[in-house]
């Protein structure tokens, strides 16, 4: 029975299991490495807390690009939506924990026992994933490879699939040495809005992206009404989902390849008649969902790093929005001065007496200081892979079995998912999916891409041709 390891117990190593033991029309054994967060749920959807939503609509949630509704309809099972019409609902951004409750549910039904007719052995393991060595040819003539894990068995795989999300947050100087200063939290999520500081005190957050706007939420939302100062480089918050009207596609899919200099002026071009027209400029941004990953891979690794330097931020503002009561909330806390932004780049972390220091420079150069009686570093996963802390990826690339991408964002693999070995050349029994793909696809991170991602490595370890699916626009605004 050939054996499929897959690292990582999130959305998208879950899935990918998901449509193996769909699929599967011959006996199968998968194993699913989950470590930290809880299985079936990762990082994103393991929160418990109901202030915390989804930053895309029901309708746009399917874990299935087979069953586009599926998510919808499995929410018309709850009682909780009943007295919600279906239009609305459809346009409603439910509580990430009930997103991971359908996410669970789906591996309950599909990975566990209670159907007879299924061909795979599932089962989770709670370890971590240290290494992988490989193996010699089987009698099937299959290499594959062994999966080291911290504290278990090895577990011997015909396929492994690296599914392991987002790196940890990234460190910032002076941070180690805080590892145990209880008024510092290093991994925002964590439970670190058990033992507030008094209403009295100050809060200073790093970073103004989704996860500083959960923290943002969750302190409002816990009654907390001191002050709050948010940090980032471009002081800039995420926007407000939106109503938007039908609108063509400002380039051209006619297989040509453009330039970055020319994709610029066309968007910004179309923005222009998005403004003139009263409507919101990011539906040009939103209009190329479904091309963005081609786009990307059309540009030099130049023109890559420059987008990445000139215009990312605001196009992450733009792509990444939130959901109509997330925003009220954060325009609330800015509006009565609980919250304030500051631009500024971060230079140092230091244990005061009273309190954490946060050494910056302003936009204009200057020196700044400020001091927080509890400090969350909010600045997101960590980018660079070539010196990633996990002892996988560092064993990975010791071993010359994978490398970083070219933009040092996550692995390179070939187009089909399978891994590159330090030579180019690609390791037949090992793929990888979901946000370690960044680099190579840069739109890999959203529930639209990651479930395409894990149907389709999923029929290729199966070695069947994915079912041709409808590919809809992902319209992210209402229209």
């Amino acid at each position: 029975m050939p054996t499929t390891a897959i690292i990582g117990g999130g959305f998208s190593g879950t899935l990918a299991a998901v449509n193996l033991t769909r699929f599967a029309t011959t006996p199968q054994r998968v194993v699913i490495i989950n470590s930290g967060s809880p299985f079936g749920r990762g990082t994103a959807y393991g929160t418990t807390r109901s202030e915390h939503l989804l930053n895309v609509a029901a309708r746009n949630m399917s874990a299935f690009p087979d069953h586009p509704s599926h998510f919808f309809d499995w929410l018309r099972s709850r009682s909780e939506f009943d007295a919600i019409d279906d239009d609305t609902l459809r346009e409603t951004f439910i509580p990430r924990r009930i997103f991971g409750d359908y996410v669970r549910g789906l591996a309950a039904h599909y990975l566990g026992t209670a159907d007879p007719r299924s061909s795979v052995q599932c089962e989770v393991v709670e370890d971590s994933a240290v290494d992988v060595v490989p193996r010699g040819l089987s009698a099937s003539g299959n290499q594959g490879g062994v999966v080291m894990l911290e504290n278990g068995e090895p577990i011997e795989a015909e396929s492994i699939l690296l599914a392991t999300g987002n790196q940890p947050p990234a460190g910032l100087p002076g941070a180690s040495v805080l590892a145990n200063d209880r008024r510092y939290c290093g991994n925002p999520w964590k439970d670190w809005h058990e033992n507030l500081p008094s209403d009295d005190k100050h809060i200073v957050i790093l970073g103004t992206g989704l996860t500083a706007v959960d923290v943002i939420v969750t302190l409002r939302n816990k009654g907390w009404c001191g002050k709050v100062t948010a940090i980032s480089r471009n002081g800039m918050l995420p926007q407000r989902h939106f109503r938007g009207i039908e609108w063509p596609q400002v380039i051209p899919d006619d297989g040509q390849t453009r330039s970055l200099k020319e994709l610029v002026r066309l968007i910004r071009q179309d923005c222009e008649r998005l403004r003139g027209a009263s409507q919101n400029p990011a539906i040009a941004v939103d209009k190329l969902r479904s091309r963005t990953q081609q786009l990307w891979k059309d540009l030099s690794l130049d023109e890559r790093t420059l987008f990445l330097k000139k215009y990312s931020a605001d196009w992450n503002v733009i792509r990444h929005r939130i959901a109509g009561p997330i925003h009220d909330a954060i325009t609330d806390a800015l509006d009565c001065g609980q919250l304030t932004i500051t631009p500024a780049t971060i230079q140092s972390l230091t244990a005061g007496e009273h309190g954490i220091e946060i050494q910056m420079v302003d936009r204009e150069g200057s020196p700044k200081r400020i001091e927080g009686d509890l400090v969350i570093n909010c600045t997101g996963p960590k980018s660079r892979f070539s010196d990633s802390a996990l002892p996988l990826y560092r064993n990975l690339f010791d071993r010359g079995l994978a490398k970083p991408d070219a933009m040092d964002m996550g692995i390179a693999v070939a187009d089909d998912f399978t891994v590159l070995d330090t030579n180019d050349a690609p390791v037949p029994f090992m793929r990888a999916i979901g946000p370690i793909l960044k680099g190579t696809l840069w739109e890999s991170i959203a529930v639209p891409e990651l479930r395409q991602q894990a149907y389709l490595v999923a029929r290729s370890i199966l070695d069947q041709e994915p079912v041709a699916v409808s590919n809809l626009d992902t319209i992210e605004y209402c229209i």
